[in-house]
């Protein structure tokens, strides 16, 4: 919904040129405007960053200040010019308006050749852009507090849970050990169910914790070894990599990133695991890590030839709590790639999938080299 009563920031040096902006404005039946009036640059500034205005009638010629040095120091941190601008230039001045608009300004006017018509559509244009804005930064911030409340939400449940999960763990598998010949087959069978059950509870609520945690824990970047890094994940997956007598090959001259090393072993770890997990029952393990270089980046690929993702499941596969294989077929949470692909993305990173179903899948993930 727009506003009934519009703000007008007019950065404007000549009090002539002030007062025909406002009577214009004033035959607009469309709206009652609320004018906000400067006549330097730097006042001007001061001005528009108190009243958010819902536009700035800003004159291209100033005293101190011209308007392109204007929308200069007006632009945010990342250079955005995030409130409606439109640029007042003399006859002959298009050149400086096509360069205002390339720094952020909405339109530009000729002053000689403004007329209420004209003046009003630039208007409303502006403040329909500048009530859109306003809406979309309230759905983020709600998302934004949302989020945070799912996350808050979560880690409580998760460490709430966790006590009596493990006492009921516990318990289970001293019933199992100690009353086992005192239990029927049956009744056997519900105690290793309650037991199996449990530690899989478990395991759902550790990795939910290592999810929420991601987000609140301090990210440290700095250069990592992905050499020695993967060195270490490997050698902590041994047990399991020596059972299935998997053949993992890291390829020589791995590079040095910018990251997190705690959040790179969290990927690695997890996507080395899947491999691990999704594999072809008939085909011994087989596991390739290598990379190249793009621009300032290094694209690490993780190749293994298990049982493949259909295309269709490629963004699907990322999202928390989802899987495609039930646990008797495959053991899981739904977490473990949810994980990877937050902790590639805070350390300004990406991922992607490339695979063939009953072949191979390869992980893409794209990290800053570090310089």
């Amino acid at each position: 919904m727009i506003q009934k009563d519009p703000k007008i920031c007019i950065i404007e040096d000549s009090p002539q040129e002030r007062e025909v902006f406002r009577r214009y404005l004033l035959q607009d039946t469309d709206y009652r405007y609320a004018f906000f009036e400067e006549e330097s640059g730097e006042r001007g500034l001061v001005l528009c960053r108190t009243v958010q205005p819902d536009c700035i009638l800003l004159d291209s010629t100033l005293p101190d200040i011209d308007g392109l040095e204007f929308l200069s120091e007006l632009a945010d941190e990342s250079g955005l010019v995030t409130l409606p601008v439109i640029m007042l230039t003399s006859v002959g001045d298009e050149a400086v308006a096509l360069e205002a608009m390339k720094r952020g300004a909405q339109d530009y006017l000729v002053k000689d050749e403004m007329t209420p018509g004209n003046l009003f559509r630039a208007i409303h244009n502006a403040i329909e852009r500048s009530a859109m804005r306003r809406i979309v930064e309230q759905q983020r911030h709600d998302l934004e507090r949302k989020n945070q409340e799912i996350e808050a939400f979560a880690y409580a449940l998760a460490h709430d849970l966790r006590a009596p999960i493990r006492a009921i763990s516990s318990f289970g598998q001293i019933v199992a050990q100690e009353y086992h010949e005192a239990l029927d087959d049956e009744g056997r069978r519900y105690v290793d169910i309650i037991v199996r059950s449990s530690l899989q509870m478990d395991r759902l609520i550790n990795e939910l914790l290592n999810y929420t945690r991601i987000e609140h824990r301090s990210i440290r970047l700095r250069s990592v070894a992905l050499d020695v890094l993967l060195s270490q994940v490997v050698n902590n997956l041994g047990e399991r990599i020596a059972a299935l007598q998997a053949i993992i090959t890291i390829a020589a001259g791995l590079p040095s990133v910018e990251g997190d090393a705690t959040l790179l072993t969290q990927i690695f770890t997890n996507l080395i695991d899947n491999a691990l997990t999704y594999r072809r029952a008939d085909v011994p393990v087989r596991i390739e890590v290598a990379w190249h270089k793009e621009v300032d980046n290094a694209i690490i690929y993780i190749t293994d030839n298990g049982i493949g993702i259909a295309a269709k499941h490629y963004d699907k596969i990322f999202n928390i709590f989802q899987r495609l294989h039930s646990d008797e077929e495959y053991p899981g949470t739904g977490i473990g790639l949810a994980i990877v692909k937050k902790a590639t993305e805070l350390m300004g990173g990406q991922i992607w999938i490339e695979s063939v179903v009953g072949e191979r899948t390869c992980f893409y993930v794209k990290l800053p080299l570090h310089t």
